[in-house]
């Protein structure tokens, strides 16, 4: 559970406060016409004026006194049962003010900034930030005493959403003076990707020896020589070791160190998808579900998955770049940077590509994933499988495009369902 508690507390730092009078007739300018009227009528000892007069500014002073006082020692409390979920679950979200004084308060209202993302059902009123709506809540608070709003939060769609900030308004009993505070009371609600049902990906990397699909996958990696062996017709310039055949006066290659563990880069190209219809809107959702659908597969199945995504994160306008690891805290780190993908893009991807290349290890598997590639963007994945990397693409939308004579692994994705028969190619 997480729980948020700020202070409405007057004069500390990092809070706005605001009082304006209900009415011209309680501005400056008018009370001192009225101090001037009262002192004039008690100078010429015109007695029901002057009471008169007396009785306003008495009142007005109180008033101003009283809305002074009202935000002193009010604290206001958000608590949220979860700050994680996925699409389709719910959050519960309580809203406390609490009145630590003696001096009570005849109303107060709360206003709590809320995302349109996460209150479906709820009356909002508009908000200056966009994509936000403000609940509106009041009540009455005796000397210490508090109040408590419960609220149901639906997690409707994936994102990463911030709730508040919070502005707790109070005065005096008559209302002359409201008094309002703007409290920096926010939090964060990371609303995953959905993750579908994958049967066993295309991915060459998979079935290394031909279309026989085996339990375990064996490779080799070249940064670990175990040992020698004599050069037999087929094997690479690159293996030989020279030293070793200059000893033994007969060409040697290097032995390598056989390993099982799979590596799989994910590549999400943002600049591929459009977004100006609820179709691309959906495609992009789509694409973002087809990555973390994949990376949940690879992790279950104990092997290494990694994200690169040419975005601006929601929340720290960077690029999403995670290396190839395992385990259940690699997945959450995939899924939380997949929540706050946004469509703006940190660069073009091919610019990105170069530059996040550098951090993969050596045999990983690229998985690249877009919507309508450029001509560039074939081409380079082209090059990446003329180099020896393997290479699978998959194309989410109804609008395919041919790519036989590249060699290329392609797939498209074009809801869902297609997700269970990625691994029969097309």
């Amino acid at each position: 559970m997480s729980v948020s508690e700020t202070p409405v507390v007057p004069n500390e730092a990092g809070r706005r406060f605001s009082a304006e009078p209900a009415g011209y007739l309680l501005n400056r300018f008018s009370l001192l016409a009225v101090l001037a009227g009262l002192v004039l009528a008690a100078w010429n000892r015109n007695a029901p004026i002057a009471i008169l007069l007396g009785l306003v500014l008495s009142a007005a002073g109180l008033s101003w006194l009283w809305s002074r006082l009202s935000l002193k020692g009010v604290y206001c409390e958000r608590s949220l049962s979860e700050v994680r979920a996925f699409p389709d679950e719910s959050i519960e979200m309580k809203l406390r003010v609490v009145n630590r004084k003696l001096l009570p308060l005849p109303w107060i209202q709360v206003d709590d900034e809320l995302p349109y993302g996460l209150a479906r059902g709820i009356r909002l009123l508009p908000a200056a930030r966009q994509g936000t709506g403000v609940m509106s809540k009041t009540a009455a608070l005796l000397w210490y005493s508090r109040v408590s709003w419960r609220q149901t939060l639906e997690c409707s769609k994936r994102g990463y959403y911030t709730l508040g900030p919070v502005q707790v308004t109070s005065g005096d009993i008559f209302g002359f003076y409201p008094r309002s505070a703007t409290e920096k009371l926010v939090d964060h609600v990371i609303v995953y990707p959905r993750i579908y049902d994958v049967a066993r990906p295309g991915i060459p990397s998979l079935h290394p020896l031909g279309e026989t699909r085996a339990e375990r996958r064996i490779f080799e990696d070249p940064s670990r020589t175990i040992g020698v062996r004599e050069y037999t017709p087929g094997d690479s310039l690159r293996r030989i070791h020279w030293k070793a055949s200059a000893r033994h006066q007969q060409l040697q290659v290097k032995v390598f160190e056989p390993t099982t563990t799979l590596k799989v880069a994910l590549f999400l190209v943002i600049d591929s998808f459009r977004h100006d219809d609820p179709q691309a809107e959906a495609d992009f959702e789509l694409g973002i579900s087809a990555a973390a659908s994949i990376a949940n597969y690879i992790t279950e199945q104990g092997s290494l998955a990694g994200l690169f995504v040419n975005t601006l994160l929601a929340d720290s306008r960077q690029p999403a770049v995670i290396p190839p690891g395992s385990g259940r805290g690699q997945l959450v780190a995939i899924l939380e940077a997949l929540a706050k993908v946004t469509s703006t893009a940190s660069s073009p991807f091919e610019e990105f590509l170069q530059g996040s290349r550098k951090r993969l290890p050596w045999g990983t598997t690229l998985v690249f994933i877009f919507a309508k590639p450029s001509d560039t963007l074939v081409e380079t994945l082209a090059g990446l499988k003329e180099k020896g990397h393997r290479v699978l693409a998959l194309q989410i939308g109804e609008q395919a495009v041919g790519v036989a004579n590249h060699g290329l692994t392609w797939h498209n994705v074009r809801s869902p369902s297609d997700l269970l028969i990625i691994g029969g190619g097309q």
